[in-house]
C-alpha cells in the first residue's frame, strides 16, 4: 500500500493567481487519472485538495474541489491509455448529476456513482464536487460483475448494507495502513475493496458468494478492530457494544474475532496493557498512581491490572516507571 499523495493549491506556490492555481490543479489530476475538462464553480476563489493512495490495482481518493462539472469527450477516450471504472460516493448534500451511455440519472444523496472512462461522459455536481472515488482496472471489476456498463448511470440503490460497509472500511482505511506491515496489507485491501464494490454493484453467483465470504468478513473485522481500537480503554466495552455499533449480534462478533485466533477479551487486554507500559514509561505522568494508570486504560481492578502486567511483560508495573 503506497503512502498517501496529496494534489492540494495549498501546496502550492503563493504568487501563483487564481487561474493558475485552477490549471496548475487541473493538470496534475488530470495526470493522475485521465484526460477531461473541469469547469470551476462561478466566481469562487479555486481551491481543491485530493488525498489519495494507490492499493494494487486499485486507487482510493478524496476529492473536495471549487469544481461543479467534468466533460470528457471523444477525442480524450480515443487517446486515452486506460479504460478504468470509477466509483464514487458523495460527502455533501448536492447530488451527483451524471450522463453517461444515453442515460443521464440525478443520483441520490447516499447512493454511489458507476462511471467508465471507456465512454464519454458528463459529471456534475453542483456547488463543488466532495466525494470518495475508488477507480478500479475494468477488467478487474468486469471479472467480478459481467454487466457493469449496465449499471453507469443507474440507480444503484439495491445493497444498501454493501454500501454502507463500503464507506465505513475507506474511512478506515488510513488506520489499516499505519496497523499493517505493507506486503500484507495491499494484497488484503486491494483484494476486500474489490469484493465490496462487487457487492455495492450487485455481483451474482459464484463471484457474489465469493466477495460475501472474503470481502464482507474482512470489511466487518476491520471494523470491530477499528471499534476497539477506539473504546478498548472504557471499563464498560463490550462485544453488545460493538454489535450495537456495527448491526450485528454479539455471537457474530466473537466467532468473527475467533477466526483471527484472537478473542475479544485477549485484544482488549493486549490494549489496555501496552497503553498502560506506554504511560508508565512516561516520566511526564510520573505522578500518576499505579492505580490511575490502571483505571484510566480500562482495568477495574488494580490486583488483577498487576497480575495481567507481570505475565505479559515479566516485570511489575513499578519496574517499568520513567524508562521511556
Amino acid at each position: 500500500m503506497t503512502d498517501k499523495v496529496v494534489l492540494s493549491t495549498h501546496d502550492m506556490p503563493a504568487q501563483l493567481d487564481d487561474l493558475a492555481r485552477f490549471r496548475t490543479w487541473h493538470d496534475m489530476y488530470v495526470a493522475a487519472y485521465c484526460e477531461f475538462d473541469l469547469s470551476r464553480v462561478g466566481e469562487t476563489p479555486f481551491a481543491a485538495t485530493t488525498e489519495a493512495r494507490q492499493i494494487g490495482g486499485v486507487n482510493v481518493a478524496e476529492t473536495t474541489a471549487a469544481v461543479e462539472r467534468l466533460v470528457r469527450d471523444r477525442r480524450q477516450v480515443a487517446t486515452a491509455v486506460r479504460s478504468n471504472f470509477c466509483l464514487a460516493f458523495s460527502r455533501n448534500n448536492s447530488p451527483i448529476v451524471q450522463a453517461q451511455l444515453g442515460r443521464e440519472t440525478v443520483h441520490r444523496l447516499d447512493s454511489p456513482v458507476l462511471v467508465t472512462e471507456s465512454e464519454t461522459g458528463d459529471i456534475r455536481q453542483p456547488g463543488g464536487f466532495d466525494f470518495f472515488l475508488i477507480d478500479l482496472p475494468a477488467k478487474l471489476l468486469l471479472e467480478r460483475v459481467a454487466h457493469a456498463f449496465d449499471l453507469v448511470s443507474q440507480p444503484l440503490d439495491a445493497a444498501p448494507q454493501a454500501s454502507a460497509h463500503l464507506k465505513r472500511y475507506l474511512a478506515i482505511l488510513p488506520q489499516l495502513a499505519a496497523d499493517k506491515a505493507e506486503s500484507a496489507l495491499t494484497t488484503h485491501v486491494e483484494s476486500t475493496l474489490i469484493d465490496l464494490v462487487s457487492l455495492v454493484l450487485g455481483a451474482n453467483g459464484d463471484s457474489a458468494e465469493l466477495a460475501r465470504m472474503r470481502g464482507l468478513r474482512a470489511a466487518r473485522l476491520e471494523e470491530i478492530f477499528a471499534l476497539i481500537r477506539k473504546h478498548y480503554a472504557d471499563p464498560e466495552f463490550s462485544t453488545a457494544h460493538v454489535a450495537r455499533r456495527l448491526g450485528l449480534t454479539p455471537r457474530y462478533v466473537n466467532d468473527l474475532l475467533q477466526e483471527t485466533g484472537t478473542g475479544f477479551s485477549e485484544r482488549v487486554t493486549e490494549l489496555r496493557l501496552q497503553a498502560a507500559r506506554k504511560m508508565l514509561a512516561d516520566r511526564g505522568k510520573d505522578r500518576l498512581k499505579v492505580i490511575d494508570i490502571a483505571y484510566a486504560v480500562g482495568f477495574n481492578e488494580v490486583s488483577y491490572f498487576n497480575r495481567r502486567f507481570r505475565q505479559r511483560f515479566g516485570e511489575k508495573p513499578t519496574e517499568v516507571r520513567g524508562d521511556g
